[in-house]
């Protein structure tokens, strides 16, 4: 039972954030753009105030994971998450009576960077609590919750922006993130930081800190940031136009299109949400490098015949390969960034690894001016080229980095096999 606590209580706020950041930018923000502007600039719109606020909320990332390793000894990861989740709330109140585009974009940045506080904050829990063997697993709960939460979003956020517009939509994205919230203190428990964690005050704030990387020390780490972004800009190149993709392939309105799109995203969610436990299974026992290269080729396969999808049907069964693509990336890829990641510094390097996370949703904005202007085919062949290039940049991280085969345990005594590499054979 204590398993079960400590799996569900570091994981459960993680269903909060996959619906703030996937109903926000994949429904509610491209619905309510079409309704000021019309078809004709909300690709465009879309992208450029997606940019500019996830661009935001990935640089001040670090910045709050250091504030968050430097502050545990006091307050825990939870001091810095609350922080956040008021400020979220306070964005999406603003958000849901904006009805001019400087006024969306001023809440839309608001929410953006305040849920990155709580999220530099929520990163932390797995690398501080959950023990290495437990780490697939948790990083498999962790894709359940991110997946549960898109579900979530996705199948209530589209019907309720048709019946009752931006501010229903947003009273459902509050509650969810308060519930998740209060669930989240209850459930999980930290304990005081080691004392070889506790920093002395001079060590505690530093900007240049908080941005400082070491390359040749963490070389893994890096090229799993820049596989974890160009297999992520793939997913967000697809997500981020999809409901305008229904909007035009299938001719509806924007309310209809809303809907419409809600329920293929939760769909989509649901193939991926049932594949993401399995998956985190999977990279305790055969590999994180070998599950992320099939989640790749996978996602590939989905993403190009989605350029001649003509009906709900194929865009549909084309979007689940790319689902199962996607559990099975994203739970090898946290399971391997929570296991190369400092300890004493997990929430700073989830921060920065969040450069690969936040930089793919902000960069894949920026296709919006190519969809207006050239429409959907190019866009899903950069998000296909985008799935292979992750693959071939593992090669790297698997150099650099052995495999974390599962723990086995004997009696009371934890005993780790030998160490091989994901790729090129034994080290």
């Amino acid at each position: 039972m204590s398993r079960i606590r400590l799996l569900l209580g570091i994981n459960i706020f993680w269903l909060a954030l996959s619906a703030l950041f996937d109903g926000l930018n994949s429904i509610v923000l491209p619905a309510h753009l079409l309704t000021i502007l019309g078809d004709g600039r909300a690709a465009t719109a879309l992208g450029l105030i997606t940019f500019a606020g996830l661009l935001a909320a990935m640089l001040i990332q670090p910045l709050a994971g250091h504030f968050s390793d430097r502050t545990r000894h006091r307050w825990g990861r939870r001091g810095p998450l609350s922080i956040g989740v008021l400020v979220v709330i306070a964005g999406l109140a603003l958000f849901a009576f904006a009805r001019s585009l400087l006024l969306v974009f001023a809440a839309y940045l608001l929410v953006q960077l305040a849920a990155s506080i709580a999220q530099a904050a929520q990163q932390g829990f797995i690398p501080d609590l959950a023990p290495r063997r437990w780490r697939g697993a948790a990083s498999g709960v962790k894709g359940l919750m991110d997946l549960g939460g898109a579900f979530l979003a996705f199948a209530a956020l589209g019907a309720l922006v048709q019946k009752g517009g931006t501010p229903l939509a947003v009273i459902a994205l509050t509650a969810i993130l308060l519930a998740t919230f209060v669930l989240t203190l209850a459930l999980v428990r930290e304990a005081p930081a080691p004392p070889s964690q506790q920093l002395t005050p001079a060590q505690r704030w530093s900007l240049s800190r908080a941005f400082h990387f070491d390359v040749q020390q963490h070389s893994a780490f890096a090229w799993l940031v820049v596989s974890r972004f160009l297999f992520l800009l793939g997913v967000y190149t697809v997500g981020r136009f999809l409901l305008l993709f229904v909007a035009v392939r299938l001719n509806l309105t924007p309310d209809r299109a809303a809907e419409e799109a809600g329920l293929l995203l939760a769909l989509l969610s649901l193939v991926t949400l049932l594949a993401a436990v399995p998956a985190g299974w999977l990279a305790d026992r055969v590999g994180r490098v070998p599950l992320m290269v099939a989640g790749g080729l996978l996602s590939a396969a989905g993403a190009l015949p989605l350029i001649s999808a003509g009906s709900r049907l194929e865009i549909a069964l084309f979007g689940s390969l790319m689902g199962l693509g996607s559990a099975a990336f994203a739970s090898a890829n946290w399971a391997l960034t929570a296991d190369v990641a400092p300890k004493a510094e997990a929430a700073r390097f989830f921060g920065l690894a969040n450069f690969g996370t936040g930089g793919a949703a902000a960069v894949a904005g920026l296709f919006g001016p190519l969809v207006d202007t050239a429409g959907f085919p190019p866009l899903f062949m950069v998000a296909t080229a985008s799935f292979l290039a992750s693959i071939v940049v593992l090669r790297f991280v698997a150099a650099r980095h052995s495999d974390h085969r599962p723990h086995v345990i004997i009696g009371h005594q934890e005993v780790i096999p030998n160490h091989r590499s994901d790729i090129g054979g034994t080290k």
